[in-house]
């Protein structure tokens, strides 16, 4: 037999709590205090990235009904941008020991009906295309953009059966498992590279040089919209860099346009962020090597970004640890310029004094961390596919264009 899809309105099945107005939270490592959950704490793809934004914690009595509970799914209900990206965008409370507090502008998911809805399944939900594009086009405001919890509850979607979501939602979630595991991964070859880089400069004699005399910078180019349709070229841009450092291959956009030599970023170069439009400067400054692509022929800086190459012989290894060091990041951060999207100083990288150590130790550094490179590369390339493999999945799975059960309605 066939297994049918049922039309639902979501507010059937699901009912979406308001947040509560938290006041006077400050930025506090006491991991004793609850953690007020933000916009700024979601990631744009989906869950939650707390350990590489801003956390926010609360220092007094709350409403005990806003404590949050491990599993606990929230939605992003405001959003700055014009188009609206992150509406309805939906994180995951984290079972880590500590207390997250319910804010306001987030929606938290509570389920209804728990014989035709699965919340694993909602989660997935939240991150399909029409979801976010019907939020979008029922939002209210201008500059910033707010959904309402009766905006969600009135989307309709065909639910497929409870057996079928939780399939679509263990597939799902399994390569959301494994692509978290590669970036966990990567942040510790990360920071194993800077620790050993910090290394060399303490345990060595340097000189503080600037860095303009140490390098070449090249400014990214600046591009139409009409120029990124389908090419064997791409864009490096500034989506291509991770907020908590390292990059991001599916921030790639096809380019057609024209480009100088001298902008191409070749596998192994460096580009740095020169804009940002975080609240919390996150990426402005930010350093990252940009590895080959396994889609594209040729990759081109975009006009935010500058990419900074190492002169007289200095190895590319070190020039890395140099501008993915805290002391380059804080450079750059009190060096910008603007609110709503921050820009980098001019002479913000050249002026920087740099840690010089001699020829030899820098020679010696990157010969030690070059194995670790090259890990780094293949967890980003596999990353790459398992991203590219759940944002062609999610909606084929979610519109029922691909199936999660047999005609039996078995896993299938």
């Amino acid at each position: 037999m066939t297994i049918e899809w049922n039309p639902t309105r979501l507010g059937e099945v699901v009912k979406i709590k308001h947040g509560f107005a938290f006041s006077g939270m400050a930025e506090n490592a006491d991991p004793s205090l609850p953690v007020v959950v933000g916009i700024g704490n979601f990631d744009y793809a989906g869950g939650f990235r707390f350990g590489s934004t801003t956390v926010k914690r609360f220092i007094g009595n709350y409403p005990p009904e806003f404590a949050l509970t491990p599993g606990d799914v929230l939605l992003a209900m405001t959003c700055q941008t014009a188009g609206g990206e992150i509406l309805g965008i939906p994180g995951t409370v984290p079972d880590d020991g500590q207390t997250y507090l319910h804010n306001q502008r987030l929606g938290k998911v509570e389920v209804l009906d728990p014989t035709r809805i699965d919340l694993r399944y909602f989660f997935q939900l939240a991150r399909w295309q029409p979801f976010n594009h019907y939020l979008f086009a029922t939002a209210s405001g201008s500059k910033i953009l707010h959904t309402a919890p009766g905006r969600i509850e009135d989307f309709v979607v065909n639910l497929p059966s409870l057996p079928e979501q939780r399939s679509i939602a263990a597939t799902l979630s399994a390569l959301d498992e494994k692509i978290e595991s590669n970036r966990r991964a990567s942040k510790l070859i990360s920071e194993l590279v800077l620790a050993r880089f910090r290394a060399v400069v303490l345990e060595n004699d340097f000189s503080l040089v600037p860095l303009g005399k140490l390098t070449n910078a090249v400014k990214g180019r600046s591009y139409k919209s009409a120029e990124l349709a389908d090419s064997t070229t791409a864009l490096v841009t500034l989506k291509s860099i991770d907020r908590n450092g390292g990059y991001k291959a599916n921030g790639l956009k096809p380019y057609t346009g024209d480009y100088k030599p001298s902008q191409v970023v070749a596998p192994g170069e460096i580009v740095v962020a020169q804009t940002d439009l975080t609240q919390g400067a996150e990426v402005v400054g930010r350093g990252v090597r940009v590895p080959a692509s396994a889609e594209y022929e040729t990759l081109v800086a975009s006009l935010d970004l500058t990419i900074v190459r190492p002169a007289d012989g200095m190895p590319v290894e070190y020039l890395l640890g140099l501008l993915t060091s805290d002391d380059f990041r804080e450079w750059c951060r009190s060096r910008v310029t603007g609110t709503t999207v921050l820009h980098l100083a001019k002479d913000a990288i050249p002026s920087w004094p740099a840690p010089l150590v001699s020829p030899e130790k820098q020679r010696a550094f990157a010969d030690d961390v070059g194995v670790l490179y090259q890990r780094l590369d293949s967890l980003a390339a596999e990353a790459s596919r398992l991203i590219a493999l759940r944002d062609a999945l999610l909606p084929e799975l979610l519109s029922g264009r691909i199936r999660a059960v047999d005609p039996e309605g078995q896993p299938a």
